[in-house]
């Protein structure tokens, strides 16, 4: 007899059918597994056993700093008590006389292959075990699987390189899960992934936070061509509107070019997600579950895959899959037409050398016609997303004619971009197409054809206001594909290359480890959005950046590949952790460390931390909601230091608080009287009865010396001054010389100061580049530029 140990229910029953295993037989309680055709089979539920707690390696359950670091000799505990009964059952069956043989058919991916491991080494079998992996739960792919099992040893490097993630984990969650608890009194819940993460969430919000909106203006014609010239004032645009409007246009060129759309590429679970999240808001773990149903129940194949391609030995499945969709009514007409046309099977869909490093092909739809009333409605609509995505990819390329146009009308150039559909193709179902009608049109339709060298009149020209936006909040979506592209934050040539296509985290744990972050309070929903709370950014603000690096654990996620790819040993691996770990708790325990101090959520206390030394009575300064104050209290010295004094736009943070009431000075943004923000240098001005901010006079650079009145000429806003001011000489030279159509630059005023002449070089209608030569002309009244000869 054979045993076949799955890793859910639902598995356990399908593959049961598939052998033949008919017959249940009890064990303890409720639990059963199959009999039949020389088979036995069972399932798990999920991790059955896992490496303990700190308690079962006889450390304490309360914390203490005296017991960090923890780094037992691991073993292997049973996980959870509700699976008592069921591993009861697995041990009996392994320890059968009559079984001669293991298949494991778990999941196939390091996780199942861990699941798996971790049953049989609990058990202390010795039996020899077969693989079965698939990525599909049809009959026929199981048969098919099943008539060539390879040895289980095939798949060590999985095993090791999940063995390695989940020794890593234990240490380091649990040492500075502990570690910090104690800092901040607080139960806080620290990974390898997952800090990182909420460090990505923080510094994205503290982007939006800091952003400073800009505000420039364009001009824009009847035809919605626009100004490559931007405006830095309303005024400035009016004036060019006006120089426009009822004059010619002149079309510098008018080029025409046949395009296409890329069709996009099947789904892996990343994308899936992604594209689950942007059309019906559904969270990362949300089309996960839905995923997986929907692979249990034979509707699609195995979703917790990294890749978008098939291989050639699947070209008739695909064809299958296709014409199996033509009998479900809402995909008959679409699949008519597609066979009509013919499958476009190129390398997009069909790629061997792509498949190349990845254990399973993309998610595609089985050849099914199972009905799909029992369906939940996230099922159904993820399932609707995965069919749509393979009926695009076989599709028609999306072919458009694109036109670019560049118009001149007084000296000012506009530019026109028009896209004009020739073959719709897979376009008509994107789901991220907002007109789906027959003719979408890109950002601007067609409002008629020019010819290079023609004229024509500038009937309406409006100013158009261009204000910069910040960055957006991070969904599920955009998260996951800052994890799964994590090589795009990495300055590091080598690491980024050796993490390309990678990305932190697994595509089978990314969706949780956003769960954890929010079920922990570190972050939380706002419709789409992933924010993070108070709570979540103190505490990235309080912790070193080792703890919170991408790099970091880019660079270990780098390592298990190479142990399950070059069958690298994991030792080194677990001695540069179990460093890490004791580098952060010897910093964190350092007599000269001050962590800025955590705003933990209700029902945690939190210890205060010493912003400073109080510099009128020498007492602890201490962070409060609204201020940062001496411990005295106001019956005391009263030193209060605000964090949002008037007039400023910064909010001082505990480290600048601790800078200035040392006396040092540190930058803050502030708003001037005409509503202006600028940033400046200030330091802590204590009358004794206030504690004011006072701002550092910065000495100014000189460009030279002002022709008129021999004072130092400096650089403004908008132009290049005298000291003397309006008051004095006068002397004003501007930084954009609209008469002659240039912009003088600090090294241009310098030189004109000294007497000498600029060149500067200009754009005729023509295109021609032409290089002209300005000297300084003082008319008494104006400072002007005098074109050379």
């Amino acid at each position: 007899m054979k045993l076949i140990i799955s890793e859910k229910p639902s598995t356990a029953r399908t593959i049961a059918h598939a052998v033949g295993a008919r017959e249940k037989v009890y064990g303890e309680g409720r639990e059963y597994c199959y009999k039949g055709n020389g088979y036995y089979v069972v399932n798990a539920r999920g991790h059955l056993y896992g490496l303990g707690m700190p308690q079962d390696y006889g450390y304490s359950k309360s914390y203490k700093m005296e017991e960090l670091p923890m780094f037992p000799e691991f073993q292997l505990f049973p996980d959870g008590t509700d699976t008592e009964n069921l591993r009861c059952l697995i041990s009996s069956l392994i320890n059968l006389p009559d079984v001669d043989e293991l298949i494991c058919a778990t999941d196939a991916g390091r996780e199942g292959e861990l699941i798996f491991r971790h049953i049989y080494n609990a058990n202390r079998c010795s039996k020899p075990v077969k693989r079965l992996w698939t990525n599909s739960m049809t009959d026929e792919a199981i048969t098919k699987c099943m008539a060539n099992l390879p040895p289980d040893s095939d798949f060590d490097g999985e095993y090791y390189a999940a063995l390695a993630r989940e020794k890593s984990d234990w240490i380091i969650g649990m040492n500075l899960s502990r570690l910090y608890g104690l800092k901040d009194s607080y139960t806080h819940r620290i990974g390898r992934v997952k800090t990182p993460v909420l460090s990505l969430i923080v510094d994205r919000d503290n982007e939006i936070a800091s952003f400073q909106k800009k505000t420039t203006y364009r001009l824009e014609m009847e035809n919605g061509a626009v100004s490559t010239t931007e405006y830095m004032t309303e005024d400035e645009a009016k004036s060019a509107q006006e120089k426009c409007i009822g004059k010619d246009v002149y079309v510098q060129s008018a080029v025409s070019e046949e395009k296409h759309t890329n069709r996009p590429l099947l789904h892996s679970l990343t994308t899936l997600q992604q594209e689950a999240n942007r059309v019906y808001g559904l969270t990362a773990k949300q089309t996960l579950e839905a995923a997986q149903n929907l692979y249990e129940n034979k509707l699609t194949t195995y979703p917790r895959t990294d890749c978008n391609y098939v291989s050639e030995d699947m070209r008739g499945q695909i064809i299958r899959v296709v014409d199996t969709m033509g009998n479900r009514p809402e995909y008959a007409d679409r699949v008519n037409e597609l066979n009509a046309a013919g499958l476009n099977l190129d390398g997009r869909v069909i790629n061997d050398k792509a498949m190349s490093g990845h254990d399973h092909h993309a998610i595609i739809p089985e050849a099914s016609t199972a009905s799909l009333d029992g369906l939940s409605d996230t099922e159904r609509k993820v399932y609707g997303l995965i069919v749509n995505r393979l009926l695009c990819i076989v599709d028609k390329q999306h072919t458009f004619t694109e036109k670019n146009y560049e118009f001149i009308c007084e000296d000012i150039v506009f530019t026109l971009k028009t896209e004009e559909t020739t073959e719709i193709g897979w376009k008509r179902y994107d789901t991220e197409q907002k007109n789906t009608e027959n003719s979408p049109m890109g950002k601007n339709s067609p409002v008629g054809n020019y010819t290079e060298g023609e004229t024509f009149t500038a009937e309406n020209v409006s100013v158009k206001e261009c204000i910069t936006k910040p960055p957006k909040h991070f969904t599920d979506a955009s998260l996951l594909s800052v994890m799964n592209n994590i090589d795009n934050r990495i300055d590091d040539k080598e690491l980024k290359a050796a993490v390309s296509g990678k990305g932190i985290g697994t595509e089978a744990t990314r969706a949780d480890i956003i769960e954890q972050l929010i079920s922990a309070k570190y972050a939380e929903r706002k419709d789409k959005n992933i924010i993070a709370t108070e709570f979540g950014r103190t505490f990235i603000a309080s912790i070193p950046d080792n703890v919170k690096s991408v790099e970091r654990t880019a660079e270990w996620e780098q390592v298990f590949t190479n142990i399950k790819e070059k069958g690298i040993s994991a030792e080194p691996f677990m001695a540069d952790v179990k460093e890490f770990v004791r580098s952060v708790i010897s910093f964190e325990n350092s007599p000269t460390r001050q962590r800025t101090p955590v705003n933990v959520p209700e029902g945690g206390s939190q210890q205060r931390a010493v912003i400073g030394i109080c510099p009128r009575c020498g007492m602890n300064i201490y962070e409060g909601k609204q201020s940062y104050y001496c411990e005295s209290g106001k019956d005391g010295c009263g030193f209060t230091l605000w964090k949002e004094p008037k007039f400023f736009k910064d909010i001082i943070t505990p480290e600048k608080a601790a800078q200035l009431i040392k006396g040092n000075t540190v930058s803050l943004k502030a708003e001037s009287k005409d509503g202006n923000i600028y940033a400046a240098d200030y330091k802590m001005n204590d009358t004794g009865r206030f504690v004011n901010l006072e701002r550092i006079k910065t000495e100014k650079e000189v460009i030279g010396k002002c022709p008129r009145c021999g004072k130092n000429i400096y650089e403004g806003k908008l132009n290049f001054y005298c000291e003397s001011g309006k008051e004095g000489c006068g002397f004003a030279l501007w930084k954009e010389d609209k008469y002659n159509g240039i912009t003088v630059t600090a090294q241009n005023a310098r030189e004109l100061l000294e007497n000498k002449s600029i060149v500067k070089t200009k754009k005729k209608i023509s295109g021609e580049a032409v290089r002209e030569k300005y000297k300084l002309k003082d008319t008494g009244k104006y400072i002007n530029l005098e074109k050379e000869q």
